[in-house]
Order: structure tokens, then C-alpha cells, then sequence
């Protein structure tokens, strides 16, 4: 996968965790809780489809559930060709996720 791709997807993490914490109904400290808690979650998944199962779930809670209504959506192009996720490939993606949502968090610390 070209360079460029990791890096929109590590731009959209980063804009999901600004929005997450910054847009959310919830408010900026308990968007900051909920930022956490998705770091948490899928930082432990080694396997490609738990990981983009489990980010899908938390995203899809932070948008529908009334109390957060996090203002997020999925980047198409990680869910589309799971089986380019596998071996190398899947470990750049993760840290790409990870790391923007790790900027968005520190970037959003009062």
C-alpha cells in the first residue's frame, strides 16, 4: 500500500479522535473518556478483523448512542480489501490508526 494511503488514514484517525472529543454531545472531557476507551480497545487486537471489527463497533456506539453522538464515520478504503490487511500491511495500519488517534488526544489535553 503506497505511503500516501497510511497517511490518509492516519489524517482520518486524527480527525476522528478531534471530533470525538470536540464535537461530541457528551462534552470535551467525557469525549476524552470515550477516546481513550476506543484506544484501549483496539490496540489489543491482533488480527485484522477483530481490530476493524471492534474499531467499527466502537465508532458505530460513539455515532448512534444519544448521549455521545460523536459526528464520525468509517474510512471506506480500510474496510473494502480486508485481504490486503494481512502480515506488514495490517501492523502500518494499525499504527497509523493508533498514532492519529494518539495525536488527536494529547492535541486535545487542557
Amino acid at each position: 500500500m503506497p505511503e500516501t494511503s497510511f497517511r490518509k488514514i492516519f489524517d482520518w484517525a486524527f480527525a476522528v479522535g478531534k471530533d470525538i472529543v470536540n464535537e461530541s454531545k457528551c462534552g470535551h472531557d467525557k469525549g476524552r473518556d470515550y477516546l481513550r476507551r476506543l484506544i484501549f480497545d483496539i490496540r489489543a487486537e491482533e488480527m485484522p478483523g477483530r481490530f476493524l471489527d471492534k474499531l467499527s463497533q466502537r465508532l458505530g456506539e460513539y455515532r448512534t448512542n444519544t448521549n455521545i453522538q460523536a459526528p464520525v464515520s468509517l474510512l471506506p478504503e480500510i474496510f473494502q480489501s480486508r485481504e490486503r490487511w494481512s502480515g506488514d500491511s495490517f501492523y502500518y495500519l494499525k499504527s497509523a490508526i493508533l498514532s492519529g488517534l494518539l495525536n488527536a488526544l494529547s492535541s486535545t489535553e487542557v
